[in-house]
């Protein structure tokens, strides 16, 4: 799907990056634009006021912003390794989520990456 823009909360590696850019996605590191240890409710802001979605692992900080916050959709994985051990994998559940969804249906939504990776891999 070309077209969406997500933004990669700190500790996403840049193989993962680099292949969903090849997907077609605009991909920005928070890093890169934001610098070290943002604060997670200003990042949720930014990424709703620029109609991003967020890529993160931080399930304890998004977990609670999600349900405080408007947003366009949070993309959550737990396994802290997927993007360094099995990027391509990860890219193609990310593809499947924006394939079966629309971004409408991801507004406001949590949705966890890692079951689909795990679907994709039965």
């Amino acid at each position: 799907m070309t077209g969406v823009r997500i933004l990669l909360d700190e500790h996403v590696g840049r193989v993962f990056e680099r292949l969903l850019r090849e997907r077609g996605y605009g991909v920005e590191q928070a890093k890169d634009r934001f610098g070290e240890r943002t604060n997670d409710a200003e990042l949720l802001q930014w990424c709703a006021e620029e109609s991003v979605l967020l890529f993160t692992n931080n399930a304890k900080d998004f977990e609670p912003l999600h349900r405080s916050h408007e947003h366009p959709g949070i993309l959550l994985y737990r396994d802290q390794n997927l993007p360094d051990t099995d990027p391509e994998g990860l890219a193609r559940a990310v593809d499947e989520v924006l394939t079966q969804y629309d971004l409408a249906d991801v507004e406001n939504e949590l949705v966890e990456v890692d079951e689909w990776y795990d679907w994709l891999h039965e």
